[in-house]
């Protein structure tokens, strides 16, 4: 078991800090990895080891890290305005940008946007919209989705519902009744002789 010094950050993080997909036992014992800087596709840690960071920081990081021109933009904008809602038909201008500009690269039939802050938060608003509008064409009932086995769609209740792993269901009562399942498609470990 690692010792860790009481004001340590690791320490800290430990005390105060709930990891997600983390055994609280296993991160006392070894503490946490923690991360200092990055550039492009790079992450160097507390102790000044560099990794390539594949997964884009859980995919929030595609353009790689400490990207100049997103940094003054991100700048400009928590200047003027940091953050306001979308409820009530409020809006930001650089929402109607984005919007509009999502439109023009999307395929033909697609009108509209709709900002989320998550896959987790996409997936559930995608239930929700099929839910309505199942329930305005007069067929409530047809509330059913299919999604395969080893299957990643996100962690909220309706997405981790769809979401057929163990460690995203097991401990809180998941999946819930509208999600069924189905196999995946893994050669490797279901493939079937003939």
């Amino acid at each position: 078991m690692n010792e860790f010094a009481p004001n340590s950050p690791e320490a800290r993080d430990i005390a105060h800090h709930l990891h997600p997909y983390t055994s609280p036992a296993m991160l006392r014992e070894k503490g946490p990895h923690i991360m200092n800087s990055g550039s492009g596709i790079y992450v160097t840690d507390n102790d000044g080891q560099e990794f390539i960071e594949g997964m884009s920081g859980l995919w929030c990081v595609s353009l790689g890290w400490n990207e100049q021109e997103l940094i003054k933009a991100a700048t400009d904008q928590m200047q003027k305005l940091p953050y306001y809602h979308s409820f009530a038909g409020k809006t930001v201008n650089p929402a109607v940008d984005l919007a509009e500009k999502l439109i023009q690269i999307a395929p033909d039939g697609l009108s509209k946007v709709f900002f989320n802050n998550s896959g987790s938060e996409a997936n559930d608003t995608a239930i929700k919209m099929v839910w309505y509008y199942h329930a305005a064409i007069g067929k409530p009932e047809k509330k059913k989705i299919i999604s395969r086995q080893r299957g990643y769609h996100g962690v909220t209740l309706a997405a981790a519902s769809l979401t057929a792993l163990p460690y995203v269901q097991n401990g809180f009562g998941l999946p819930l009744d509208f999600a069924l399942h189905t196999s995946s498609p893994h050669y490797f470990q279901d493939a079937h002789d003939g």
